[in-house]
Formats: structure tokens, C-alpha cells, sequence
């Protein structure tokens, strides 16, 4: 089993943001966690939804496709409670300190018909005034963790959360080029969770020109993707709290 302080060294050499990733899967599956998802839940007290701060997964597609099309993020009580909590905690933990409703009872169906039969919720903070979490899943097995095993993911999630932002090369300056109003609009919109065909509708415009429209911010913040552009937004006062 690699060390924790063996992943900081690894991660700390990573170049992109794919090889920090597979160094986190890497380390996470020794534990017996198969599948992570990533958010970046806030940044300087402004809340991101997690439908537009999710960094990245690897969850089976046909969960992930349920997730989407039910729109779970909205009332997943697992996310509420990471907002609740600094330390991590099982899933199935959320049953003892929350009542769920129907529509929350059926994201732990889910859970069951995709065999991921256990997981943890790890909040992290990080710079710049981030909150994070990492939502993280065995398939087919209970985790069985110890504490102090516990502690060491939630300080690889933590590290993994700051290398992230390193390579992202989110930080507070602003750019160059300033936005024009239209691109601000725009990336108000992403930012609150809203899907290119969603944004196209709300400004009355094509999908197409939409997506110039984030490619023309995505080079100005010198940015590759849509959680780093409202990041970075978000810190240089583009996207006002």
C-alpha cells in the first residue's frame, strides 16, 4: 500500500491534471474505493451548484445517467451534510442524522441497483476560500476502513484538491481582456448550473455561439473548462457573490 506521504511526493510531481487523477485513483483503490467524483462547492463564500462545480467522475455511466437525467444533485442528502460537516463521513451515516424524504430515498436505490454498497462523503477546504468534496464509492463491498485510514484520505483528498488548483492555474488576477457583458451573462449562467442549450435559451441564441462564447472566456482567464472559468471568475470579482 503506498504511503500518504508517497502520494504527496507522486502528486506534487504531476504535470496535468489527468496524471493527478490517476495518482488519486491509484492511492484511493488500496482502501477498496473504486469510484470518485470531485466538486468544488464554493469559492469565497459564493456556493457553486454541484452541477457546475463537478470537477470531474468515474462513476458507472448508467448511474451517472440516472443521476443526471433525476436531477439528484438538487436534493442529494449526502451533499447536504458534507456542507454540515469537516470531517468525513460513511453515506449511510446520512440515514441516522437526516429524515429523508422519497425523493432522497431513492439516490440510496441507486446507490443499491448500481452495487455501490458503500461510500464515503470527504469535505475539504482549500485556497483561495474553496470548499470541495469528494464523494467516493466501493462496488460490491462494505469499506472497511479505520480511523486513522480515514484521516490519511481525507488529507489525500485535501492535497489532491490543491495540486488541482495549482495545474488549473486558478488564481485572482483577472484577465487580460477584460469580458464583455455578453460573456459575463454567460458565465453567470454556467456558474449557476445551466447547461449550454439552457444558456442558448435564456440569452436567445444558438448552441453553437454559446460555445464560441465559452472558448473566447475559457482563452481570456486562460482556462481549459467550465469549472475553472467560474473559479477564476469568481476570485478576480467577474461573478459578484
Amino acid at each position: 500500500m503506498q504511503t500518504l506521504e508517497g502520494f504527496i511526493e507522486r502528486t506534487q510531481a504531476c504535470e496535468t491534471e489527468d496524471n493527478l487523477f490517476r495518482a488519486f485513483d491509484a492511492f484511493v483503490a488500496s482502501f477498496g474505493i473504486k469510484y470518485c467524483a470531485y466538486f468544488i462547492m464554493s469559492k469565497q463564500l459564493r456556493a457553486i451548484p454541484p452541477q457546475a462545480g463537478l470537477v470531474r467522475h468515474n462513476f458507472p455511466h448508467g448511474f451517472t445517467k440516472r443521476y443526471i437525467v433525476n436531477n439528484y444533485a438538487k436534493f442529494d442528502p449526502i451533499i447536504s451534510q458534507a456542507l454540515k460537516e469537516s470531517r468525513p463521513f460513511h453515506w449511510g451515516d446520512v440515514k441516522a442524522k437526516q429524515t429523508l424524504n422519497a425523493q432522497q430515498k431513492q439516490i440510496f436505490e441507486a446507490h443499491k441497483e448500481a452495487n455501490l454498497l458503500d461510500g464515503l462523503a470527504v469535505p475539504v477546504f482549500g485556497p483561495m476560500g474553496t470548499f470541495a468534496l469528494f464523494s467516493l464509492a466501493s462496488e460490491g463491498v462494505e469499506l472497511d476502513v479505520s480511523q486513522s485510514q480515514l484521516i490519511a484520505i481525507q488529507f489525500a483528498c485535501l492535497q489532491t484538491h490543491n495540486r488541482y488548483c495549482d495545474l488549473a492555474q486558478i488564481n485572482d488576477e483577472a484577465p487580460i481582456k477584460p469580458l464583455s457583458p455578453r460573456e459575463t451573462e454567460a458565465l453567470t449562467l454556467v456558474a449557476a448550473g445551466l447547461a449550454n442549450n439552457a444558456i442558448a435559451e435564456r440569452l436567445g441564441i444558438t448552441e453553437n455561439t454559446v460555445d464560441t462564447m465559452l472558448r473566447r472566456i475559457f482563452a481570456k482567464f486562460g482556462v481549459n473548462n467550465r469549472i475553472s472559468a467560474v473559479l477564476k471568475g469568481i476570485g478576480c470579482g467577474v461573478l459578484l457573490p
